[in-house]
């Protein structure tokens, strides 16, 4: 990993609401609708945290019918909340 990409993890993991997503999603691939709830944040909130963290390469989505799922897509993100842990 370049010092680059880690900067752009440690900052993504330094805002509470990305890091709570992060921490969801490590545990298993979630349904954009079920975050909000799981984080107790607002729905518009949220998006806004998963569009970040999917414009930094950190997440990923697909769609399977109406839902939204996202999951972890940066290896290196999950040692380093295993490393946290």
């Amino acid at each position: 990993m370049n010092k680059n990409k880690a900067r752009e993890i440690f900052k993504a993991l330094g805002e509470e609401t990305r890091f709570r997503i992060i921490e969801v999603l490590i545990k298993k691939e979630t349904c954009a609708c079920k975050i909000p709830e799981m984080i107790n944040r607002t729905q518009s909130n949220t998006s806004m945290h998963l569009k970040n963290l999917l414009n930094l390469g950190l997440i990923k989505s697909r769609r399977e019918g109406k839902m939204i799922l996202y999951s972890i897509a940066d290896d290196n993100l999950k040692q380093i909340m295993r490393l946290i842990r």
